[in-house]
């Protein structure tokens, strides 16, 4: 009953929240069946891991420093949190969280290009509905 509250009054919220979690359980899922396959999720979890470490983050998948190749600094921030505990879940969990807060930006557009707020809602579900988006997810 709350939940059904709580769409009522902040519906982008909760759905946005929603969708982060079946795509966390999804893309976890699939990880612990053992069919997470992304070459680049092993690099950026060793990456991670080195940085939580304080270790120099050199990949070695490809033997270079990992800024030297995407310079991706955001992995800094990222690496506090496996020294709470080092998992690759993490790393799915900020995937997941990133590809649902994509309703926000959508349900903005839709508004600012003259929709309704119920029809803006629409879009945002429409944008959680793409394959794609999902597929990035796994």
């Amino acid at each position: 009953m709350l939940i059904i509250k709580q769409l009522k009054s902040a519906p982008l919220s909760t759905i946005t929240i929603i969708a982060a979690i079946i795509l966390f359980i999804c893309s976890s899922t699939r990880h612990l069946l053992f069919q997470s396959t992304a070459f680049e999720m092993g690099i950026y979890d060793q990456v991670t891991y080195l940085i939580s470490q304080g270790l120099p983050p050199i990949s070695s998948f490809l033997e270079v420093h990992h800024l030297g190749n995407h310079a991706a600094w955001s992995m800094y921030p990222v690496a506090l949190l496996y020294k709470i505990y080092p998992s690759v879940y993490w790393l799915l969990l900020i995937q997941a969280i990133c590809l649902a807060i994509g309703t926000i930006p959508t349900w903005s557009l839709a508004r600012h290009a003259g929709l309704n707020k119920k029809l803006a809602f629409a879009m945002a579900i429409v944008y959680l509905s793409y394959p794609v988006i999902f597929n990035l997810n796994l």
